[in-house]
């Protein structure tokens, strides 16, 4: 259920389509992701699940199963912070 939400937000930011992503669809330009494609990613996981996703943690990601396990981990434990501020402020927050 995880990975298709994921992938269905993936591939409205890059020319994927969503059948094509699986959890081992590498993060990187080989697949037309970039770094600013991720930014995107993560933040419409933190929008869609209401969940944040710590900037630290984002550098563990490589493929797209990674975010999935990162989801489910922490809805499963129930540690996940709820993302509360709005999507302008946590922009602010990245450009700083």
């Amino acid at each position: 259920m995880t990975l298709m939400k994921v992938a269905e937000l993936l591939a409205q930011i890059v020319p994927l389509r969503e059948e094509e992503i699986l959890p081992s669809t590498a993060l990187a330009k080989e697949k037309g992701i970039e770094a600013l494609d991720l930014v995107k990613l993560v933040m419409a996981c933190e929008k869609k699940f209401k969940i944040i996703i710590h900037d630290e943690d984002v550098h563990q990601f490589k493929c797209v199963g990674d975010i999935v396990d990162y989801i489910d981990g922490h809805l499963e434990d129930g540690t996940t912070e709820l993302a509360l501020h709005d999507e302008t402020q946590r922009r602010g927050w990245f450009y700083k």
